[in-house]
């Protein structure tokens, strides 16, 4: 595990996430985050599952573990982060306590060649020396870290006490001059580390600007994710108003209509009652004559002579037939007497309620979110034998030949979605230019790949798989198709980046530095799988672009 910081250090950028203290022997994972070796193999023994302890990305296959050496050989694997290591050491220096190595007193300068803390007096007297005149001391307020790492020499790994001066490219190693004659005298290509250096430095600055370029793209797309949010907060609110505002006018026609009905019954049964009451009030009226004559008829009955008798008889007969007929009349009018009754139009009803159900529709569609949504896909582990992967399959690179050169891409691809490789060294040595592409329609697990793109594909357990290859001609699974858009496969400079998208209408594109140059072939079946030759190119960064219906919105 690291070792303690003498003192706490304002930059934990130096200092292990497990162990909290300052890196020793760090390790850089494929997620480019960094532990100590010791803690790295600490956590894959608790954490079998391999995960990165920060960010959850896969440090290893489990399955690569080894049942003799444990994790230790897959973590052997693992780039050193050498940069990090002197970083840490640095801190580790700078953290110590300023006390000038040859007097003990308060010191104010540091020798970047030997690391040694020096007062005034020891320090002028450090540079009078002629075997140490060279070295470079620094004033110790302002030193940081990596001003201190950046300043160590470099000394061969093997002659500890010789200086590296020379670089191998065959085994990527820094060396110095007796292991140049000793172990690397059949080495072809020796170069001064510092030439070597420039390279790396100037190829660092390039992937920091490509890196960069895409963070800022990732940033504007989050950024562009976030408006679209935004975007859709407020159209949602305004569609819940709307919603509101509907539903409340609906609601206030229901209310005028509940209220126009009962207005409707109220006054017909004010009608049918003024009506009803005006034929009570005639009965009533008919009834009291019919009684009063029936009293005078019972009382002459029973109190009266033969002769009253006769002459009330004559008085009251032609009197009770017409009242008895008026009341007949009144009794036979009863049955036309208005009954107030409501009909409600149950289908009207229904229809309503129909319609209200489907009043609203709420509907997602794709919408152009930002300029550019990046996918991940990486190079397939089956390639050419000429091809060499590196950067996590992100970098394919012909190391030999002209020949067996294909690389695929690891995933099927997607409609509309641009898969694209950018050109980004070229080998002086091929003078032709020439990029064969398209796609294969067969998984690369079970690929058996041709030498070139104009061969036999071929696969596991078939007599073969169907191609599209766009070159100097076109191989439509087999068939050549004359194509004037495969002229654009020909004389690209480095940079050029070359693409395949293939539609939802399963039409092949080809697209050359974010410009589609047309359809290719139709109705190419599925599974596709883009594929480039690296046909005197090297290396290629894999990239692809979201675009729709052919058209590419914006370019990395």
């Amino acid at each position: 595990m690291a070792t303690a910081a003498g003192a706490s250090t304002a930059d934990t950028e130096t200092e292990c996430s497990v162990c909290h203290e300052l890196f020793k022997n760090p390790k850089l994972l494929p997620c480019a985050h960094v532990l100590c070796r010791h803690c790295l193999l600490s956590w894959l023994a608790s954490n079998p599952e391999a995960l990165c302890p920060l960010c959850r990305g896969a440090i290893a296959d489990p399955n690569e573990k080894s049942k003799t050496k444990g994790w230790e050989e897959v973590v052997d694997v693992l780039p050193d982060d050498v940069a990090m290591a002197a970083m840490a050491d640095s801190t580790r220096v700078l953290s110590q306590d300023h006390v000038c190595v040859g007097c003990k007193s308060a010191a104010v300068s540091i020798c970047l060649n030997c690391n040694d803390m020096m007062c005034q007096s020891c320090s002028d007297l450090h540079t009078r020396f002629s075997a140490i005149s060279h070295h470079k001391v620094e004033d110790l307020s302002s030193m940081t870290a990596g001003e201190l790492a950046a300043s160590q020499p470099d000394h061969c790994s093997v002659h500890t006490s010789k200086p590296c001066e020379l670089f191998c490219p065959t085994h990527g190693a820094a060396i110095c001059h007796l292991c140049a004659s000793a172990k690397h005298r059949a080495c072809p290509d020796l170069t001064e580390l510092a030439e070597a250096a420039d390279k790396s430095r100037e190829e660092l600055s390039q992937m920091v600007t490509s890196l960069l370029t895409e963070e800022q793209q990732l940033e504007e797309a989050v950024a562009a994710l976030e408006r679209h949010l935004e975007a859709t907060e407020k159209v949602v609110q305004e569609a819940v108003a709307e919603i509101d505002r509907t539903c409340d006018k609906l609601e206030n026609s229901v209310k005028e209509c509940r209220r126009r009905l009962k207005k409707m019954t109220l006054d017909a049964k004010a009608k049918v009652k003024d009506t009803v009451l005006a034929v009570k009030v005639t009965l009533l009226d008919h009834r009291g004559r019919l009684t009063s004559h029936r009293r005078v008829a019972d009382r002459t009955t029973r109190g009266s002579t033969n002769k009253g008798m006769c002459d009330v008889t004559r008085a009251l007969r032609d009197r009770v037939k017409d009242i008895l007929v008026t009341c007949g009349q009144r009794r036979a009018n009863l049955k036309s007497v208005y009954m107030v009754t409501l009909t409600i139009d149950a289908a009207a009803v229904a229809r309503i309620e129909k319609e209200l159900s489907e009043l609203g529709h709420v509907k997602i569609s794709p919408a152009s979110v930002g300029p550019v949504q990046s996918l991940g896909w990486r190079f397939h582990t089956n390639h050419g034998k000429d091809i060499v992967l590196s950067n996590d399959g992100l970098t394919a690179e012909r190391v030999r030949g002209v020949e067996d050169g294909i690389v695929v891409a690891d995933q099927p691809m997607v409609p509309d979605v641009l898969y694209e490789i950018r050109i980004d060294k070229l080998d002086p040595q091929y003078i032709s230019r020439y990029l064969p592409c398209g796609v294969v329609l067969t998984d690369p697990d079970h690929l058996r790949l041709p030498d070139t793109a104009h061969s036999r594909w071929g696969s596991e357990g078939s007599e073969g798989s169907e191609a599209v290859v766009i070159s100097d001609a076109v191989y439509n699974r087999g068939h050549t198709e004359d194509n004037n858009l495969n002229k654009a496969t020909l004389d690209l400079p480095k940079g050029t980046r070359v693409g395949v998208m293939v539609t939802t209408k399963a039409e092949l594109h080809l697209w050359v530095n974010g410009s589609d140059r047309g359809v290719i072939a139709t109705t190419v079946p599925t599974p596709w799988f883009a594929f480039f030759e690296l046909f005197g190119w090297y290396p290629f960064f894999p990239r692809h672009i979201l675009a729709e219906s052919g058209t590419q919105r914006s370019t990395a």
